[in-house]
């Protein structure tokens, strides 16, 4: 789901802004990393593709996987929406108002049956 948020906004309002569901992707232009590498990017166009938990499920179960642990996440290792995440530790960044109401990442463990 958060994939589907806005980047930071100058209202700092936290909207859905791009696609849930997968589509043919949405194109972005990205100067830097949310990693700690120094310096601009080489090749700053991007394209990122959504895809939602069902199409993630059943492409898992269609190729023969069991899923043993499913887990959801009140938090994600970068601030993804900017001024709007607070640093809550142990490398993690939550929303700032009212975090229960977007899971922020999530925990998939499966084995091949």
């Amino acid at each position: 789901m958060l994939w589907a948020m806005d980047d930071p906004r100058p209202d700092g309002l936290v909207v859905l802004e791009y696609p849930y569901f997968e589509t043919d992707g949405v194109s972005f232009s990205e100067e830097s990393t949310y990693t700690e590498q120094a310096g601009a990017l080489a090749a700053p166009d991007i394209v990122h593709f959504n895809h939602g938990l069902a199409e993630i499920f059943n492409a898992l179960w269609s190729n023969g996987f069991e899923i043993t642990l499913f887990e959801e996440h009140d938090s994600v290792p970068w601030p993804a929406l900017g001024d709007q995440m607070v640093d809550v530790g142990d490398g993690e960044f939550r929303l700032v108002d009212r975090p229960e109401r977007l899971p922020h990442s999530y925990t998939l463990r499966a084995r091949l049956r």
